[in-house]
């Protein structure tokens, strides 16, 4: 039988000046139902002088689940602590739905940094009800901070209702422009899209790269073929909200893209220029088109980014003789990133078994076995690594030609690896190569080549 709670010893241990006192009495009754003297002594100690206290009584005004906590706790978001204040924002907002009259009440009392407060935890929680009381607070406030955060609310809530009075905010003041696109955008309606498309012609770029963001998150298909008419109107860097919209409207709706000059151009200028996530949509557009510069521009960013790899990686491999003679390319003019071209090499050569002559004649295979022995001196102990293993794939007799290079590698790793190349290889060079690692310093090296010398 479950013993009953004392709530008069609860209460007692909650008012104690020891924090480990007021700490065991909140953890005792945290899931519990509370009596109002009890409740409303532990959402006071939401302000507590001890931090530790403090925390689990958040965590347990979250759990609890009693409806009178946000009316005991709204009060905090006017405290001059910014942590307290923050704490309490966070126990309403988890909370959530339940802390909306609470939160929809405190409007009218607090002052305009309390307003604002309020206002943004009301729009995260995402719950319409207070969407009213928020567009009227827009219509009267005077303060741009607090305007602001109305605007951004009524967006995340998407109350289509301040969609008439939404354009007039638009046009009080500047600084306002964007967020009111960004809401409009969220709430998404046909009346928001063709308001933001009646304003695109004539706003600045910057307006214009928050217009094309939302048009590309609730656009339609005649935005789809809007924005498309737009790649002959935009330069710089519109160009790459213009491509993304464009390509999240082709995902969403099955549409095709035309790929002329100008939309090759703008992937191949995203490609080389842009920030990764520009550059991550391009290079998806990518496996809608066959072309050689396009894959070229692929090729050059290999390496910066693991999820823009995985985009383009299957162009690659549908086009094996541009990939290594771009490679091939890059590794001459010694590019930044030799080890991501040298593992793309190895996964396609060695672990997919891609037979390098099919693709490339024998002059293109010399130039690219000398560009792996250059890589046998690099400082990064990976890059010589992946070198030897494609160098022997590609070529044993060349290969051997370096085998005292590799033999003076300093890194015990990379003579491992050597070791596991040669015991697959026969003949009188790699029996001379064996015996110079069995005399190797190192115990690891020496065993495992005298091992190998002894099965043979």
């Amino acid at each position: 039988m479950e013993e009953e709670i004392n709530f008069e010893e609860i209460l007692a241990q909650l008012n104690s000046e020891d924090s480990a006192e007021r700490l065991r009495g909140v953890e005792q009754v945290m899931y519990d139902e509370l009596p109002d003297d009890v409740l409303v002594k532990m959402c006071s100690l939401l302000t507590d002088e001890d931090k530790g206290v403090r925390n689990v009584v958040s965590m347990a005004l979250i759990v609890n689940g009693n409806s009178k906590i946000p009316e005991n706790i709204i009060q905090f978001v006017s405290s001059k602590d910014i942590s307290i204040r923050n704490l309490s924002g966070e126990v309403l907002l988890k909370i959530g739905d339940a802390s909306i009259d609470a939160l929809e009440s405190y409007i009218a009392k607090g002052d305009d940094d309390d307003k604002k407060f309020v206002v943004d935890v009301m729009g995260l929680i995402r719950n319409q009800k207070p969407g009213n009381s928020i567009l009227e607070l827009l219509k009267v406030t005077d303060d741009d901070n607090v305007a602001l955060a109305c605007v951004e609310a009524l967006g995340n809530i998407k109350y289509e209702k301040c969609l008439e009075y939404l354009p007039k905010v638009y046009e009080q003041n500047e600084l306002f422009k964007t967020t009111v696109i960004e809401a409009m955008g969220k709430i998404g309606s046909k009346a928001a899209l063709d308001f933001m498309q009646l304003i695109y012609s004539k706003e600045d770029d910057l307006t214009k790269f928050s217009l094309i963001e939302s048009f590309g998150l609730v656009g339609d298909e005649s935005i789809f073929f809007f924005l498309l008419s737009e790649l002959n109107e935009v330069e710089g860097a519109l160009m790459y909200p213009l491509l993304e919209s464009i390509y999240l409207l082709k995902e969403k709706y099955g549409f095709d893209i035309p790929f002329d000059e100008k939309m090759k151009n703008i992937i191949l200028t995203t490609l080389n220029d842009a920030d990764p996530q520009y550059k991550k949509v391009a290079a998806l557009l990518v496996s809608e088109f066959e072309d050689k510069d396009i894959i070229l521009a692929c090729l050059k960013i290999w390496g910066e980014d693991s999820e823009l790899d995985e985009a383009i990686k299957p162009k690659f491999f549908s086009n094996p003789k541009i990939l290594l003679n771009g490679i091939l390319a890059l590794l001459r003019s010694t590019h930044k990133n030799v080890k991501s071209l040298l593992y793309l090499l190895q996964e396609i050569v060695v672990f997919e078994g891609l037979d390098i002559t099919i693709h490339i004649g024998p002059l293109e295979v010399r130039d690219l076995t000398d560009s792996f022995s250059k890589c046998l001196e690099n400082p990064d102990e990976e890059v010589r690594k992946t070198a030897t293993e494609l160098l022997f794939h590609t070529d044993i007799d060349t290969a051997f030609l370096f085998i005292d290079t590799m033999l003076d590698d300093d890194n015990m790793w990379n003579k491992l690896k050597l070791l596991e190349i040669l015991d697959s290889i026969s003949g009188e060079k790699a029996d001379e190569a064996l015996k110079k690692l069995a005399e190797d310093p190192e115990e690891m090296i020496n065993e495992r080549a005298k091992l190998i010398i002894e099965e043979r």
